[in-house]
């Protein structure tokens, strides 16, 4: 009972700290109603620990990688149905998710404000371990010490990453004059002090500085941050850190950086290889097989799952479908077939049409399912991507082959170049990414359109009838929550809101 009031208790006071702000030294600004040893007096490295536990159950979070009723998952499905990847159906939609979908948001909708909200609630845990863990720090724990602190940044540079994703006009690493957003370091109570935005390239040097800080920490720790033998891998280690690198250094376009730290990824320790068999591959969706997971979000019994705006297993609902063009009930055409592993681990036949049902749970079909969060596949078409992008053609068809190689059977080897590679490689990231929560976020930062093929405007099959985003509309950026403008002067508005 103790350790439950305990993270309640931490939770709502990260909450409240939510609707001020930060100083020139991006603090947090929170008058709490109350005490928590945590909060202001740790008193021994377990405690400090918990807090770090506490930051972990943020991203199951309904508007994180979780999902409630027809909303949130804001970082697992919210950017397909966003995108390209789903349609709404009209004969389950709900509407819940429609502003979203639609981009018919702005700054008082209400999933705006909780996707800006959920990031801030991790990072605030995040900097009460860095605050807190040296004061039990000794020659004799270090090891210890290294590993709740390197997760911890890591842990802090992702949320920081994911808010950027969404609230940051431009990723462009040199865009001096474009805005992202305050990157908080520090948890102190105050009630005066608000934060500011920062440049893109400001916000890009402390991204790399705290997965950088991450990656030399786990590299040095006590004993393995994943126990050996078990089908998830629930917490962030050294091969995890290198992996959201390889995404920072993706975004900001420093190609060698992104080739290196997803080799990294997938080679660091005891290596991270492909899933190669469908008992492998689909093993990592129903908690069978460990697959090719790299970190996932582990979502226990009674703590819903990533789903709920996409598919209810429990009633077979499927409010968002896969387009065509990624795949068809017979398997015979768009970018996953039916010799793919992918055809059988991703989707089912619902009503006629498919529905992606890879989080349908684990020992029923209930929802309860983890969210794969980031997986070798991924780092594979990272470092096929940042080859291309560097000139280095062959390598990263390399790469492509032999992620195809794992995917397809009888595949047989291509060789591409320049932009039939890049685009090669841009379908293959939204067939093996599809429902995991990539692909806006991959529109955004290279062609910057979306133009919604078949059934958009076939009003009897979708229920959207908003089919392009323009390269220059303002929707490519989320805005800045009201409630944060009127609490804190000093924020700046995304332009256009």
């Amino acid at each position: 009972m103790k350790k439950i009031l305990f993270k309640n208790t931490l939770i709502a006071l990260i909450a409240i700290s939510l609707l001020h702000g930060c100083s020139k030294d991006e603090v947090i600004d929170l008058s709490p109603e109350y005490s928590l040893d945590a909060l202001n007096n740790p008193s021994s490295m377990k405690q400090v620990g918990e807090v770090l536990t506490g930051a972990y159950a943020g991203f199951r979070a309904s508007n994180y990688y979780g999902s409630a009723s027809g909303s949130g998952a804001g970082w697992s499905i919210m950017p397909d149905a966003m995108s390209d990847n789903l349609y709404e159906s009209t004969t389950e939609s709900l509407a819940n998710s429609r502003d979203m979908a639609d981009w018919l948001y702005n700054s008082t909708t209400d999933q705006v404000s909780a996707f800006y909200s959920a990031p801030y609630e991790v990072i605030a845990a995040a900097n009460i371990v860095i605050r807190d863990i040296d004061k039990f720090t000794t020659d004799l724990n270090q090891g210890e010490a290294n590993r709740i602190k390197g997760q911890a940044f890591a842990i802090r540079a992702l949320a920081h990453f994911d808010l950027f994703r969404y609230f940051a006009p431009s990723y462009d690493k040199t865009a001096s004059s474009s805005l992202a957003l305050a990157y908080t370091k520090k948890f102190i109570v105050s009630t005066s002090l608000k934060p500011a935005r920062i440049s893109n390239p400001d916000y890009y040097q402390n991204l790399i500085s705290d997965i950088n800080e991450a990656i030399a920490l786990l590299g040095d720790v006590d004993m393995d941050i994943n126990e050996a033998g078990l089908t998830t891998r629930s917490y962030i280690d050294l091969n995890a850190a290198y992996a959201i690198a390889a995404r920072i250094h993706l975004y900001a376009g420093n190609w060698t950086d992104a080739a290196n730290a997803a080799y990294s990824a997938l080679t660091a320790q005891d290596g991270r290889p492909l899933a190669t068999t469908q008992e492998e591959f689909s093993g990592m969706y129903d908690e069978t097989n460990v697959g090719e997971i790299i970190w996932n979000v582990k979502f226990e019994s009674g703590q819903s799952g990533p789903t709920y705006i996409m598919y209810w297993p429990d009633n077979g609902r499927s409010y968002f479908r896969p387009v065509p063009e990624i795949v068809v009930t017979d398997g015979t055409s768009g970018l996953i077939k039916s010799n793919d592993l992918r055809f059988l681990a991703f989707f089912s036949e619902v009503d006629g049409s498919m529905s992606i049902t890879k989080y349908q749970g684990k020992a029923s079909a209930d929802g309860n399912a983890n969210f794969p969060a980031i997986r070798s596949g991924e780092m594979l078409l990272i470092h096929a991507e940042a080859l291309a992008r560097s000139g280095s053609d062959a390598l990263a068809m390399s790469s492509l082959n032999e992620l195809r190689a794992a995917r397809i059977a009888d595949y047989e080897d291509e060789s591409l170049t320049g932009q039939d590679l890049l685009d090669a490689i841009a379908d293959e990231r939204r067939a093996e990414l599809v429902g995991e929560g990539h692909r806006f976020f991959d529109l955004k930062r290279t062609t910057r359109t979306i133009s919604r093929g078949y059934p958009c405007g076939e009003s009897a099959i979708s229920a959207s009838g908003s089919c392009l985003l323009a390269s220059d509309a303002r929707e490519w950026t989320l805005p800045i929550p009201q409630s944060v403008l009127n609490a804190n002067e000093n924020m700046i508005q995304n332009s256009d809101y």
